[in-house]
């Protein structure tokens, strides 16, 4: 067996149902002290001044980044310990259960960009997602993580497992694209592609062939 990264044996003995508040309070939340690649890119894409809603955001520095940089900002997620830390820093909370997105009653249109940086693929519903939330924005900066990268290929092919895009635990991600399949899934959304770059991956080729050697691909796109 060869060791490849992101291809690993889950611990199946040890997994249980997964609780996102608890999943913040069991590894310990604090927010970050410096940007992701995909985050870098997405903060050089929104001008100063934007209204933002930023996602499912967990521990990134990035909505404090955009705070900075003149964005009036405002944070989304289901955990209170989330929304607590970001509140404290000066940035509006909303509880928003994207699970459940229909319920959600503070969401407001008027967003110039709402982001959802490696979101997508820990829903059961991301286009129903996408339809409740058009309306409310002008732009979306996506990222998603493409089950297209090389490492993940090679895994499946030489050690016959499927890829671990999850840290603690296999429903972290329910669905999963390539970045060809991902283009194709923006079109049906009627979104339109705007700009997209690999943000990590295999150093230049991923600028060249993002489907296979680009790991996280950001995605800035129109809604009208």
């Amino acid at each position: 067996m060869f060791n490849f990264p992101w291809i690993r044996k889950p611990n199946y003995p040890k997994l249980a149902r997964l609780d996102y508040d608890e999943y913040w309070k069991t590894r310990g939340f604090a927010i970050k002290n410096k940007l992701r690649e995909r985050e870098e890119c997405i903060l050089a894409n929104i001008p100063s001044g934007s209204k933002v809603l930023d996602i499912g955001c967990g521990n990134s520095k990035l909505p404090i980044a955009l705070k900075e940089k003149g964005c009036i900002v405002s944070v989304g997620d289901i955990s209170p310990v989330v929304l607590e830390s970001f509140k404290s820093h000066g940035i509006k909370p909303i509880i928003v259960d994207l699970t459940n997105i229909g319920a959600a009653q503070d969401l407001h249109d008027g967003f110039d960009y709402i982001i959802l940086s490696e979101v997508l693929e820990h829903l059961p519903n991301p286009e129903e997602v996408i339809l409740a939330l058009s309306p409310l924005t002008r732009h979306f900066a996506i990222t998603i993580p493409n089950s297209a990268y090389f490492w993940f290929r090679f895994g499946l092919m030489f050690n016959g497992r499927c890829f671990t895009q999850w840290v603690h635990h296999p429903s972290e991600h329910l669905r999963f694209w390539s970045h060809v399949d991902f283009l194709d899934w923006l079109k049906a959304m009627d979104l339109r592609l705007i700009k997209s770059n690999a943000s990590n991956g295999r150093r230049w080729l991923k600028d060249i062939w993002p489907n296979m050697f680009g790991f996280q691909i950001v995605y800035l796109v129109e809604t009208e």
